[in-house]
């Protein structure tokens, strides 16, 4: 949907310095690098950003309009195109009311709105790939899932768009707030509650009390779909005011999956809608993965989309960059990267899914810290380690200050494999190097907080002639 400029001052009430535009700008962007020319440019200030400072790389790159706050002595905004400038008090406001604009006019978008603690971001990628099969579908992108992402997401909806996935992430309280009264889903989804932001929202208890003003946020003729298997969601299935759709591993769910076959790939189950069954194959590895995907069948059957669509969704869809993403070396060594990020409840999800998944290999674990855990940041990875030692890992590697942590759960513990410990990712890397060298065709895991980077670690092994 192509917003006007005309539209977009009523929706954020701002004051126009220069010009008054009679074009129309498509695109809206807050990073003069991915600019493109005619584009909105909205100049956001936060506490460790300033667009202000790049108005004029914004104008260098012709955008359509620039939106800000101030104009600081000696800023030129003048080019070869100049752009038309409003000015507001507030341009992450200003972008989210421009996004509430967006999302009034787009009548015929059924909205889906995706949380969770864990699996989220994959479950928002299968339920795409199958509603696109039923009609047009927007979907967020990345991690675009917060109060500047999802209102940059929700400015790109059309008037023909059929569906809107949208991924809502939260970490501290008030957040969902927001972010439903942006996209107003009429569906909802909490895929688990762990323990993820526990540095701000102190338990799953206050998780869960973020995640379900989605819920709450539901109109009555909505849709909540509730996970079964988590012991904090399965009461949702009673009492919300609104209607729902269950979804798990057992016969009482109203989506089922049985039958699951992890190994050898591909990852296979057979989905159960209304009792009929159908055999689904999937392009991911991990049982952990076979919930992900009900989710979403279950999101699908409540907007009753065909179980044929359903299953060739699931089945042609392919895992994000980071998740579980699996890469063979030339010694046949075997690469896992789910270094997009980690909390205690998706470390050992992640863990037990890639030992399922490797029977016949050695199993090794390349871990780094679990960042925004607070105060029970230390239990927490002790208690991590202590737990690798009930399953069947033959090394642990170990990066960043939290993991002496986990180091000792895995010594008190009595670990009986290999674990070493690196300050610095170029002694980890070289490590790697020196054991896969010496014992090829191992599995290994990479799985660290986003902020650690070990996906680099990852990536330098793949670089290395093997």
């Amino acid at each position: 949907m192509k917003l006007s400029i005309r539209e977009m001052l009523r929706a954020t009430k701002g004051n126009l310095i220069s010009g008054y535009p009679t074009d129309i700008c498509e695109r809206i962007s807050i990073d003069t690098r991915t600019l493109k020319s005619g584009d909105i440019f909205f100049a956001l200030q936060g506490p460790r950003f300033d667009g202000h400072h790049f108005l004029a790389a914004a104008v260098e790159k012709r955008a359509g309009v620039i939106v800000l706050q101030r104009l600081d002595a000696g800023v030129q905004l003048e080019g070869a195109s100049s752009p038309d400038v409003m000015q507001v008090p507030d341009t992450l406001k200003a972008l989210q009311d421009t996004a509430r604009a967006a999302r009034a006019k787009a009548t015929k978008a059924m909205v889906i709105g995706i949380t969770g603690s864990n699996g989220k971001t994959t479950t928002k990628e299968m339920l795409a790939s199958i509603l696109r099969r039923a009609g047009k579908t927007l979907s967020t992108r990345g991690n675009l899932n917060n109060h500047i992402g999802l209102p940059l997401m929700l400015t790109e909806l059309e008037s023909d768009h059929r569906y809107a996935v949208i991924e809502m992430g939260t970490s501290q309280k008030g957040d969902m707030n927001l972010l439903v009264d942006l996209a107003r889903p009429h569906i909802g989804l909490i895929t688990n509650v762990g323990k993820d932001h526990l540095e701000f929202l102190g338990t799953p208890e206050g998780v869960l009390e973020e995640n379900r003003r989605l819920f709450d946020a539901l109109p009555k003729d909505g849709i909540a779909v509730i996970n079964l298997e988590d012991p904090l969601l399965k009461g949702f299935a009673h009492g919300l005011s609104c209607k729902t759709m269950t979804y798990g591993l057992t016969a009482a769910a109203q989506v089922q999956a049985i039958d699951i076959v992890p190994f050898p790939a591909p990852l296979r189950f057979v989905l159960v809608l209304d009792k009929e069954k159908y055999p689904v194959s999937l392009h991911v590895m991990g049982e952990v993965q076979v919930l992900n995907a009900i989710a979403a069948a279950a999101v699908s059957h409540a907007l009753e989309i065909s179980p044929k669509d359903i299953v060739e969704g699931l089945q042609s869809f392919q895992p994000a960059a980071m998740r579980m993403e699996v890469h063979l070396r030339k010694d046949e060594t075997t690469l896992v990267n789910d270094a997009y990020n980690a909390n205690p409840s998706s470390m050992r999800a992640s863990i037990e899914s890639f030992c399922h998944s490797y029977p016949d290999r050695p199993r090794w674990l390349v871990l780094g810290d679990m960042r925004e855990l607070g105060s029970i940041a230390r239990d927490e990875h002790e208690e991590l380690g202590r737990w690798i030692t009930t399953q069947p890992v033959a090394r642990v590697f170990l990066y960043g200050r939290n993991t002496r942590f986990v180091l000792q759960g895995l010594t008190t513990n009595g670990y009986k494999g290999v674990v070493e410990r690196y300050h610095k990712k170029r002694y980890l890397i070289e490590a790697l190097e020196r054991s896969l060298s010496a014992s090829p065709k191992p599995a290994v895991l990479f799985k660290a907080s986003r902020s650690l980077q070990l996906e680099r670690v990852n990536h330098a092994l793949l670089s290395v002639p093997s």
